[in-house]
């Protein structure tokens, strides 16, 4: 066979394990993944442990297993996007905007401020005014 008939495909025809769950597909990994953490998390529970402290725990397990795998579709090894996220954890708080709190004094009117008058129906006559 020749080079010309030999061809790589494309990264994005390339077909990927993916579970199908109620009509939707998910990426294999990324489930088998979740369901891992998350039975981790529930024989940890069922031991003894701590439960807001172990459903924290897992959910940034797979918070973070979950960012890693999307880094590497992204074209990242996990080192790289493991990198990624450890520098912004570690990166200064220094771009936090700060809401300035200033007391503005109320502003006066350029013009005096008329009242709006109501049209003519709506005034009722009294017999004072008839006369």
């Amino acid at each position: 066979m020749s080079d010309y008939l030999s061809v790589a495909p494309p990264r994005r025809l390339r077909l990927h394990a993916s579970v199908q769950i109620a009509g939707m597909r998910l990426p294999a990994r990324a489930f088998l993944m979740s369901v891992g953490i998350l039975t981790a998390g529930g024989i940890a529970i069922t031991l003894g442990a701590d439960i807001e402290r172990t459903i924290w725990a897992s959910g940034c397990l797979i918070f973070l297993g979950l960012a890693l795998l999307e880094g590497r579709f992204w074209g990242r090894s996990s080192r790289e996007a493991a990198g990624i996220v450890w520098r912004h954890l570690q990166r200064p708080k220094r771009l936090r905007l700060i809401q300035p709190h200033i007391a503005l004094p109320p502003e006066e009117a350029l013009s005096p401020v008329l009242k709006p008058r109501r049209p003519h129906w709506h005034y009722q006559e009294t017999a004072d005014e008839r006369d």
